[in-house]
């Protein structure tokens, strides 16, 4: 047996020749040989084989090669016959020598101690361990140990993991420490007798509460390497304790101070100020850092509120985010006379007093709100300076000018205007400069944010201007009053003119394609726009809260997203192009001066949402050619007349239904508000969520059940029992939304129950009766206390909406009606108390209908059934059968699985296991493929053996099945799907005794102990047999030459025979 083991490889097809492919490829060599020296001499038979033969034998080499090698697969150099599999026992598992245990890390190359188990007081830890070198001491590994004094490590030891000797209280010294690169946080927290310490050359971090509540501590020899020392590192330490009020130090790293701080001097030595050190400190109002200090670390002067004054030394190289943040008093920064080289995201953001900062000409970024809502009133760029992020001065309502050094390589100025260098980006305008701006003609973007509240009034533009991009935000709170777009522009982005106040007048070029997000919302001047023809789509809020008075969208504009024109309250006039199919909800709502609307042909889809709160609306048409709705007297239906779409009657008291509509739409009544009487017709069969609310018609009602004609609308005030009336036909979508509601007398003229009809009731039983067709979607949803659902005999049910009875926790049986032939998504998902279901002749199971069914123990799936979604019981924890009906064509149940039949009736395609079956498992033999989810989340299964000739396993087979901890998988397997045995966090052992030919790297994600080393496919040492065929073949080929020959030569013959007559003649 030659075993190959199985290895993450960058590349899936990487192969490598084993020993079995050199042996094969040399026999076929010496075959090759053979036969040309047993023909030599037959050179007519030569030339014609030549060819075809090495054909042959390279097409035989190359399956043999590749019969040999799995795809990533490696030849392992360990010889025949040994398992390279890391055992159950030896991956990650704790093992135990003398007074310790550990286990093994770093691929088994190292051990790591977890804890010990002895009492003496000095305890030497041991150089190796299990014969590895022990490098590592563990989590917790002595925490709480209350007799240790003394620890002696090696020098082989260079890690300790956090809480390590925590609270190790008799413990004073740790010998032999030199070795250390890394102490865990908390590693000597609450060592109480511990009076000195010295920090290894090699640890350069000390973390958080390292020597926390050390009390005893007095002494700490440091070294000047140190990076980073945590806040709390040191805190309740005598060390700390005795030290003067000021500045905390250790070695070049300030990590923290105590006492009050007005005067702060940073001495020399220090390079390093840690993050969050003064962070709040309001008593300090100067700073003076030392020549020494590089880093001003993440938020370390952040909100010291009185902080008027920054001096800073020469080598200051970087101030990290949020460094000064909201210094409100700190008036200015000179950090020239040093080498800063990058100032990070909102350093000096919200100092509010901040009037003069100096750059150094080493400074070369300028992260994103570095310099927002400060005070600045120029900014001085010096030759080094190459990126700065977006908004870095945002708010600044004070700067007046950029400049920017000649030699500069990235940037311009003109004007006080900064540019990039090539003049193509206009990247940031200072707000405080006034008066029109001509935008130089290079020009062709305006960043993000460019003239975010800047105080220019308007911005012109040259003939030949190259402009094509406004970008976001970049007028934002601005003080513009018109722009003119020349013909170049193509794209306004989000928020580009967002709460431009003054903006009176726009105009935009004929290329516009596109318009952000919120681009003008809050331009309360703006009083009118033309869309070009060239505009598609105009985003969510483009518009929202301007000071429209009227619109043409253009006829190029096909969708008008949600809230596009919200609340325009002026708005009179709208025209909407001939290719609008689409207007999204609220795209006009709260425009409250308009009065009439003429929907065009072309539109496809919209609600009544898109014009709620359109009170002066009284006429709203759509034009007579629309394929999707037309005209009715009072307002718009359907094209069929059984959807009432939206009904303008504002002003109007009493209004008419038309006869045959069926259906009520979302918001149909929104332009209603002064209706008191509305006629129902007796065709109508739903009425879809606060279709009718706005209408003084239900505003008026009395309370208890609100009836629209045949259909209850809503259950209002207490009514613990609802008797609906006789002759009701339907219950509208969230009609009983009433948790006073406890017990429902349906009727038998009922046809159909709609969306969320009792969604929020506290219904303990309910019957369904005879005439009900349909249930809507989440109908009864998280009805609790439904402890019975019955269907009156001869019912006509056809239809369940998904989450019908969603989260029905007390719902215990349900016998479903022979007309139901579909189960949806999450039908009865949640329902806890769940014991029997009787399925009638359904057809089809969905996603997660019987999902966290945990009192459900067996099922039986009717003859009918065709489709079954693997994830339908996902959650039955307790399921231990599911049972086929005879006569099933496509399932039949195998071993205590459900299978499937392919094309050719062949019962190979296991599809469902059933969660609640512990311990071990045999797929039937016959079993070809495992189906996508077949065993998912199958925590009892403690063991599976696969059949002989199964040959895949499906995407997420086996995923999280958390008991499953070694798997065999037997030669036949060519495919392992996408996380086929994902996170199956006991698996432990995969072997695959197969040529592999396709598995997803993925396949093992979140297996918690699993380790790629652990995974070997053994290929069978079946040389002999491969060998075995190719001397057949070529046996086989030698006859066929033969008898050609053969054939040949006695034509050969004839006519040398026929020439000789001839030529004797």
């Amino acid at each position: 047996m030659l075993n190959i083991k199985l290895v993450q490889t960058p590349r899936k097809s990487a192969y490598c020749l084993t020993s079995e492919g050199v042996y094969i490829i040399i026999t076929l060599s010496v075959i090759w040989y053979i036969p040309q020296k047993l023909f030599e001499g037959m050179r007519y038979f030569m030339t014609a084989f030549k060819k075809p033969l090495s054909c042959i034998l390279a097409i035989l080499m190359v399956i043999v090669f590749t019969a040999a090698v799995p795809i990533s697969a490696f030849a392992d150099s360990d010889g025949l016959g040994e398992q390279l599999t890391l055992s159950e026992e030896e991956l990650l598992n704790k093992r135990a020598e003398g007074d310790f245990e550990y286990i093994r890390i770093n691929n088994d190359s190292e051990a790591e101690i977890v804890s010990y188990t002895g009492n003496d007081t000095v305890v030497t830890v041991p150089s190796k361990i299990g014969g590895l070198s022990l490098t590592s001491v563990g989590n917790g590994c002595f925490a709480g140990n209350e007799n240790i004094t003394t620890v002696k490590l090696t020098s082989a030891v260079t890690e300790l993991k956090p809480g390590a000797f925590m609270n190790c209280t008799a413990l004073k010294e740790v010998k032999k420490a030199d070795s250390l690169t890394k102490i865990g946080m908390s590693a000597f927290e609450g060592c109480v007798s511990m009076t000195e310490y010295t920090i290894p050359d090699s640890v350069t971090v000390i973390p958080e509460r390292c020597f926390y509540g050390c009390s005893a501590l007095a002494e700490v020899k440091y070294h000047k390497n140190l990076k980073n020392v945590a806040k709390d590192a040191f805190t309740g330490t005598a060390w700390e304790n005795n030290a003067p009020d000021g500045a905390l130090s250790l070695g070049r790293v300030l990590y923290s101070y105590k006492g009050d701080v007005k005067d702060l001097v940073i001495g020399d030595g220090i390079e390093i100020i840690e993050k969050y050190v003064f962070i709040g400190c309001t008593d300090i109002k100067t700073v003076t850092f030392g020549d020494d200090v590089e880093e001003i670390g993440l938020y370390a002067f952040q909100n010291c509120t009185n902080l008027e004054k920054i001096t800073c030394g020469s080598a200051v190289s970087l101030i990290d985010a949020g460094a000064f943040k909201g210094c409100s008093s700190l008036k200015e920064a000179d950090f020239s006379g040093c080498t800063v080289a990058s100032i990070d995201y909102e350093a000096f953001a919200g100092c509010t007093s901040l009037t003069d900062v100096k750059l150094s000409e080493t400074i070369t970024d300028i992260e994103d709100r570095a310099f927002a809502d400060t005070k600045l009133k120029t900014m001085d760029f010096g030759k080094n300076m190459k990126n700065l992020g977006s908004n870095v001065f945002a708010n600044i309502e004070t700067l007046e000018s950029f400049t920017v050094a000649e030699k500069n390589k990235n940037f311009s100025a003109q004007d006080g205007v900064l540019y990039s260098k090539n003049g193509k980006v206009l990247i940031s305008f200072p707000a405080a400069k006034t008066g029109a701006f001509e935008l130089p003609q290079k020009v062709e973007e305006i960043r993000n944010g460019a003239l975010r509240g800047s105080d220019i009034e308007s911005v012109s533009f040259t003939e030949d201007t190259a402009l094509k991009t406004i970008g976001a935000y970049a007028f934002e709170n601005s003080k513009i009053k018109s722009i003119s777009l020349p013909e170049s522009v193509t794209t306004i982005n989000n928020s580009a003119f967002k709460n431009a106040d003054a903006l009176s007048e726009v105009k935009l070029g004929g290329a516009v394609t596109y318009i952000g997000a919120s681009a003008f919302e809050g331009c309360k001047a703006l009083s009118s726009i033309e869309l070009p023809d060239t505009l598609r789509d105009i985003a969510a809020y483009a518009f929202k809260n301007a000071g429209l008075t009227s619109v043409k969208t253009g006829n190029g504009v096909v969708r008008i997203d949600t809230g596009a024109f919200y609340g325009n309250e002026t708005l009179k006039e709208l025209s909407l192009g001939e290719k609008v199919s689409k207007l999204g909800d609220e795209s006009f709502a709260f425009c409250k001066s308009l009065e009439s609307v003429l929907l065009p042909a072309s539109l496809e889809n919209f609600s009544a949402s898109a014009f709620s709160g359109c009170s002066a609306l009284k006429d709203i048409k759509v034009a007579e050619d629309n394929a999707f709705f037309k005209n009715t007297v009072s307002g718009i239906y359907s094209k069929d007349g059984k959807e009432l779409v939206i009904l303008a009657a504002s002003g109007a008291s009493a209004v008419a239904v038309a006869e045959g509509t069926e259906v009520i739409c979302a918001d149909a009544f929104t332009l209603c508000d002064g209706v008191t009487s509305i006629s129902f017709p007796s065709t109508l069969r739903n009425i879809e969520e606060a279709a009718l609310d706005s209408t003084a018609w239900f505003k008026n009602s009395a309370g208890g059940a609100v009836y629209a004609g045949g259909v209850l609308y809503r259950v209002l005030g207490n009514v613990a029992t609802l008797a609906v009336a006789d002759g009701t036909t339907a219950v509208a979508d969230n009609a009983v939304n009433n948790e006073t509601v406890t017990a429902v007398i349906l009727p038998v003229s009922l046809e159909f129950i709609g969306k969320e009809a009792f969604k929020g009731a506290s219904l303990k039983s309910v019957t369904i009766p005879k005439n009900v067709v349909m249930i809507g979607d989440c109908a009864f949803e998280n009805v609790a206390t439904l402890e019975k659902a019955e269907f009156s005999e001869g019912s006509a049910l056809t239809t369940l909406g998904s989450a019908a009875f969603k989260g029905c926790a007390a719902l215990k049986n349900i016998v479903l009606p022979e007309g139901v032939t579909a189960i949806p998504t999450d039908l009865f998902a949640g329902c806890a108390a769940l014991e029997s279901v009787t399925l009638g002749s359904v057809e089809s199971i969905g996603k997660y209908a019987f999902s966290g069914c945990v009192a459900l123990k067996e099922i039986t799936l009717p003859a009918t059934l065709t489709v079954l979604d693997p994830l339908s019981f996902l959650g039955c924890l307790n399921l231990e059968a599911v049972n086929v009906g005879e006569g099933n064509a496509a399932y039949k149940t195998l071993d205590g699985a459900v299978v499937a039949a392919d094309e050719n009736g062949e019962w190979n395609k296991l599809v469902l296991f059933p969660q609640g079956k512990d311990g071990e498992y045999k797929i039937p033999d016959g079993i070809t493929e495992i189906g996508d989810r077949a065993f998912y989340d199958c925590d009892g299964l403690t063991s599976v053996t696969f059949c002989n000739g199964l040959k895949k396993i499906g995407d997420e087979a086996f995923f999280d099945c958390d008991a499953l901890r070694s798997v065999n998988v037997p030669e036949s397997v060519r495919k392992i799907g996408s996380y086929a045995f994902g996170s199956c966090n006991e698996l432990r052992e995969f072997v695959v005794n197969s040529n592999l030919t396709s598995y997803d790297d993925n396949a093992f994600d979140g297996c918690f102990y699993f380790n790629y080393d652990a995974v070997t496919i053994d290929v069978p040492d079946n040389s002999g047999s491969i060998l075995g065929i190719v001397i057949g073949v070529l046996v086989a080929i030698g006859v066929i030459w033969f008898l050609v020959y053969k054939r040949k030569e006695k034509k050969l013959e004839k006519q040398e025979a026929e020439k000789k007559a001839a030529q004797a003649k």
